[in-house]
Formats: C-alpha cells, sequence, structure tokens
C-alpha cells in the first residue's frame, strides 16, 4: 500500500520535531557575529590578494580594468550631460529646466500628452522634494546600464528565439539570474571592479539583462508562423526575414522588454549605493542607518516618483499602437507639426537651462523636504501610539506563535537533523535527483561554517511566505473569481511590482521598527503582488465546464472554491509559492539593514569591515544555495503534480 505524500510530508515534520527537541543545542554550528571560521579566513585571504593584484594581474590589466575604465567613462559622460558639473564648469551640461523639456518632449514622441504631462509632474516632485541632483544621478545611472544591457540582451534575446540550442544554453543562466538575491552578487563583483558606478552598472546589468533575453526570445518564438513561411516561400534569405518580418512583429513584445528592462534597472540602481551608485539608493540608506523614518520618507518618495515616471512612459510607448487602421494624411501632418512644436520648446528650454542659472541648478527655494520629513514623522508617531494592536501587537503576536518557536526549532536542532529534513522533503517532493541536489548543497552551507545564520535566514523566509501565500491565495481567488476586484487592485498589484523592495523597508521600519519582523513584513509586502497575479492566472485558467458542473450538482461557493478550483490550480499556486518564497527571500537578506540578522547582515557587514569580506562573501553564497534549494525543491513538486 502506498503512502500518500501529504503523511509522509507530515511524519517527516513530526520527527525532525521529536530529534530537534530531543538534541535540542547540539551540533548547531553557531559562531559570533565577529568572528571568523577558517574557510571564512581562507577566503578572506584570497580576497585581500586579489585585491592586491589589482595592478599587476593580467587579468586585471588586460581585462578587468579596461572593462571597468569604459563603463566608468560612458557613466560619466551621461552624468556629465544632466547630473554633475561639466568640467570647467559648475553646471551640468544640460540644467534641471533643459532635462525637463527634454523628458517631455521624448515621451510625449512615444506616447501620448497625458503621459508627458505626468512624466513632467513627477520629475519636479522630485526636485520639490530637494532630490534633484540624486535623481538625475539614478536617471544617468539608470540609462547608461539600459543601454549597454540592451545592447547585449536583445541581439541574445533574438537568437535564443531562433535557436532551442541557443535558448537551451541560456535558460539555466536566466534560471539563477531570476533566484539570486541582489546582495549575493554585488560583493564580489565590488571586489573585482571596485566599489563605484562601474561596479554599481555591472551589477545593475546582470540583474537586467535576462529580463531582456527572456522577453525578447518570447516575442520572437510566439510570432504567427505564416507570414514566416510567406517571406520564406518568396526567396527571402533568414537575414531579411528576420529583419523585415520577425523583428517588427515583435515589436510590440520587444518594446515592453525594454520597459521591463528599465524598471529592473531602476530597482537595481537604488540598492546598487551599497557598492557606491550614486543617486536616490544613498539618502535611503542613511535613512536606514540612522533609522530617520522622515528622511527615508522623503528620498523613498522621489524614489517611488521616479519608478513610476519610468514606468508609465515606457509601458506606454509599448502600448501606443492600439488600431491597426494607418492613419490619414491630415493626421500624421497635425502629428508632425505638434512633435516639430514641441521639439523646438525642447531646444528653447535646453538653451534657457545653459544660459540662465535659476533654470540650471534647481532652486533651493523649491524644497518641501521639511515639510514632507516632519509629516511623515509625525505620521509614524501617531499610528505608534494610537493602532498599538496593528502595529507592535500584530509583530509580537507572529514572532511569538510563529517565528520564535519556529527560529528555536531550525537553529537549535542539531545540522544533521535539519540537513536530514530538507533532503526527506526533497525525496517526497521532488524524487531522487532533487533530494541529492539538496543534500549537497546543504552540506556546502554546513562547509562554509554560516549554518547557524543561514538558519535564521530560512525561518524568517519561511514566516514570510506562509503569510504571504495566506494573503496572496485569498486576494488571487477574489480577484480570479471576480472581474470588478481584479480591475481594483490591478493598479495596487502594478505598481507593488513597479517598485523597488528596498523602498519598502522605510514605512515598515517606521511601523515596526528595527527587528526581524519589519525584514519579513517588508517580503510579504513585496511580494503580493506577484503571487496574487499568479493565482489570479491560474484560477481563471480552471474550464468553466468543470465549475459549471459543480453548480448543477449542488456545491456552494465554498466547495467550489476548495473541491474545484484549488485543486485544478494546484500547479499554478505551486508555481505562485515558489516566486513568494524568492521574492521573500531576496528582501529578507536585505532586512540586515534593519535588525533582521542572519545572512544578510554578514553580507552588509563583510562589505563594512575588511577583516570579515570573507565572511561576507561566503554569505552571499551561502544564500544563493538556500535560493537553489528551495527553488529547485518547488520546480520539481509543480513539474510532479502536473
Amino acid at each position: 500500500m502506498q503512502v500518500k505524500k501529504p503523511y509522509l510530508l507530515l511524519g517527516s515534520v513530526v520527527i525532525w520535531i521529536f530529534l530537534g527537541q530531543l538534541l535540542r543545542g547540539k551540533n548547531t554550528l553557531q559562531i559570533d557575529t565577529y568572528e571568523n571560521t577558517p574557510f571564512t579566513s581562507f577566503v578572506g585571504a584570497r580576497a585581500l590578494e586579489l585585491r592586491g593584484n589589482r595592478t599587476e594581474s593580467p587579468a586585471f590589466i588586460y581585462l578587468f580594468n579596461p572593462i571597468r575604465g569604459a563603463i566608468d567613462g560612458f557613466v560619466q559622460v551621461i552624468r556629465n550631460l544632466i547630473a554633475v558639473p561639466a568640467p570647467n564648469s559648475v553646471i551640468p551640461v544640460i540644467g534641471w529646466l533643459g532635462v525637463v523639456a527634454l523628458i517631455g518632449f521624448a515621451v510625449f514622441a512615444t506616447s501620448q500628452w497625458k503621459t508627458a504631462l505626468l512624466s513632467v509632474s513627477l520629475l519636479l516632485a522630485c526636485g520639490a522634494l530637494g532630490m534633484w541632483q540624486f535623481t538625475m544621478d539614478s536617471i544617468a545611472m539608470t540609462l547608461a546600464a539600459v543601454l549597454l544591457s540592451l545592447a547585449i540582451g536583445i541581439p541574445l534575446g533574438i537568437w535564443a528565439g531562433l535557436s532551442d540550442r541557443v535558448l537551451k544554453i541560456l535558460t539555466p543562466f536566466l534560471d539563477l539570474a531570476q533566484i539570486l538575491p541582489t546582495l549575493v552578487y554585488m560583493a564580489p563583483i565590488a571586489l573585482i571592479f571596485m566599489i563605484g558606478a562601474a561596479s554599481a552598472t555591472i551589477a545593475t546589468m546582470i540583474y537586467s539583462i535576462p529580463i531582456c533575453i527572456r522577453i525578447t526570445s518570447h516575442a520572437i518564438r510566439n510570432i504567427e508562423k505564416s507570414p514566416i513561411e510567406a517571406s520564406e516561400s518568396m526567396g527571402s534569405t533568414r537575414k531579411q526575414t528576420l529583419v523585415k518580418v520577425q523583428i517588427p512583429m515583435a515589436k510590440q513584445m520587444i518594446v515592453l522588454g525594454i520597459n521591463q528592462t528599465v524598471m529592473a534597472a531602476v530597482s537595481f540602481v537604488v540598492v546598487a549605493a551599497l557598492i557606491g551608485a550614486p543617486g536616490l539608493g544613498k539618502p535611503v540608506i542613511e535613512a536606514l542607518i540612522i533609522r530617520n523614518v522622515g528622511q527615508g520618507f522623503v528620498a523613498g518618495f522621489a524614489v517611488v516618483f521616479l519608478a513610476i515616471l519610468l514606468d508609465r512612459s515606457t509601458s506606454a510607448a509599448a502600448q501606443r499602437q492600439t488600431s491597426f487602421i494607418p492613419p490619414t494624411e491630415k493626421e500624421i501632418k497635425q502629428k508632425r507639426l505638434t512633435l516639430i512644436g514641441t521639439g523646438i520648446f525642447a531646444v528653447v528650454g535646453v538653451f534657457i537651462s545653459r544660459t540662465i542659472l535659476w533654470a540650471a541648478v534647481w532652486p533651493k527655494e523649491i524644497d518641501i523636504s521639511p515639510q514632507v520629513e516632519r509629516i511623515a514623522n509625525d505620521a509614524t508617531t501617531w499610528i505608534l501610539d494610537n493602532l498599538y494592536i496593528f502595529t507592535v501587537g500584530f509583530k509580537d503576536f507572529i514572532s511569538y506563535s510563529i517565528l520564535n518557536p519556529l527560529e528555536s526549532q531550525l537553529s537549535a536542532s542539531p545540522w544533521y537533523v535539519t540537513v536530514s529534513m530538507i533532503v526527506a522533503l526533497a525525496l517526497i517532493i521532488g524524487g531522487v535527483r532533487t533530494a541529492l541536489l539538496a543534500f549537497v548543497l546543504a552540506m556546502a552551507i554546513v562547509v562554509s561554517g554560516l549554518w547557524y545564520e543561514a538558519m535564521l535566514t530560512l525561518t524568517q523566509t519561511i514566516v514570510g511566505c506562509f503569510l504571504t501565500m495566506i494573503i496572496g491565495i485569498a486576494l488571487g481567488i477574489w480577484t480570479g473569481r471576480s472581474d470588478r476586484a481584479e480591475k481594483t487592485l490591478r493598479p495596487f498589484l502594478d505598481a507593488g511590482q513597479t517598485l523597488p523592495a528596498f523602498v519598502y523597508l522605510v514605512p515598515m521600519l517606521g511601523l515596526f521598527g528595527p527587528t526581524r519582523f519589519t525584514a519579513i513584513a517588508t517580503g510579504i509586502v513585496y511580494a503580493i503582488p506577484v503571487v496574487v497575479k499568479i493565482v489570479c492566472e491560474g484560477i481563471r485558467a480552471v474550464p468553466h465546464s468543470l465549475i459549471e458542473a459543480a453548480t448543477a450538482a449542488g456545491s456552494t461557493t465554498r466547495q467550489i472554491i476548495t473541491k474545484v478550483q484549488l485543486p485544478a490550480a494546484k500547479k499554478t499556486i505551486l508555481l505562485a509559492t515558489n516566486q513568494g518564497l524568492i521574492y521573500v527571500l531576496a528582501v529578507v537578506v536585505i532586512g540586515g539593514f534593519v535588525g533582521a540578522g542572519g545572512l544578510g547582515y554578514l553580507v552588509i557587514v563583510g562589505n563594512s569591515k575588511p577583516e570579515l569580506q570573507g565572511k561576507g562573501l561566503i554569505a552571499g553564497a551561502a544564500i544563493l544555495l538556500l535560493g537553489v534549494i528551495f527553488d529547485r525543491i518547488m520546480q520539481a513538486g509543480a513539474r510532479r503534480s502536473g
């Protein structure tokens, strides 16, 4: 008689809890935060040698240093245009008025006047918050990273769209990039390319390029076959078919890929302030370090405005073509005249910004940041004083009922007991190959000497994912069953996916203080939009015939949901759980800034203390190993459930 999976899973958990309590406190591999293991000391010494050989090693002289110099120069050219004073000058090449005029013209030319007006308003709002210089630096960094990412990502995406072999080669790297938390690869990149704009740009490209490749490849592969066959039958070469048929047909989807690449870049540029990126990330990090919620809100609002500006302007370009009816000659002429008029206006704006000081440097008199900071601090104080039950009360409830018991079980159990539990879960859910992979990766964490910190991070990730799925599945069912609910929540879900994860730490810090729960709550807020969208799609994909049959049999709404829709959408829900876990992990490690501890804190400490650099690098690798273990378990479970 075959035992069902749920019973095997439950039995494994019960055995793990029993053994964990029986052997509590033994072989936990706990060490002091500022203590190195032999392995981390070895890695730290090699990192120090690597830094010392920067001017002598052929790899640095002929490869890494030239790459760093070229990218740094490219970024600096863009920054000199709009952000920093040009050589032998006190103003940038283009002053603030010229930047506003140019962005307004560019957005209008690629979309509509409403979007252009929104973009200009958001840009002016960033200036009014006293964040003009930081905003220009972020735009310069984003623009540089996006241009370089598209130069690499679009050709590779087209190649992967045309060749199954190329797609198969690239897929493991694209999957790895998707589950790689941002903190993991910033430290090694900074080690090789030094901190600064070049390292931040390269790290941003690593984060952005996979998105561009995936969407471009998808666009090429999902074109209708008949136009391609017609082109080939008329004697067109592969190059002619690609240039004249496939790329034009995939243009709108490729523009969407550009939009997603831009959003990935602006999201990462904020976090990349950790390795010296100029821009809005600097004031956000400073506010988090000194626990100044009001200051964080000012910088956070500027990040939000910039993210919305870039998202709306690039997404509007992707959606611009709403009709296949060609415009009339009169409409074309009118559009050209309007573009010429706005182009002249933009040129005049640039000229004024080059000749009049008030139009070149943002006026200091226009600064509402003190008022915003005061309002944010007052609102935070009021919430903490009057909504105690929803802040401290909820935090304490989750901490004492879920977080503390799970952390005690994971961190106080012997490492070999928990490794056995992870392998058992992998075997039951994913099979023998997944179990072997989980064993190898878990043992690598043990060997690293950071098992205890990994368990702290895993605890926060599991609790965050658990709460995310409770909320996400409920909202996903609601939006999947109701068009009105989907229409109502869609703007909030889109906005939630638009904003960089770093920004969410600011309000959560104000509500919950510098604690583990702040990192967990931030991960929940960041992960919910993607979970809701995936669950919604899964619920909507359930065949109507199944629902109609259940309704005809007299099933209630609750029975239809629990007996029909959820079982039918099981594979999609497992995918949503996988994505929720990865998103929560990515944010929980950043929570080292706000008292979360664990591996994320070690990465941050390693960046700031040279004697712990090896420990920080290994902590980043351990985060990656954790992510891969549970990503592979969830993916294998989704495949086997199908």
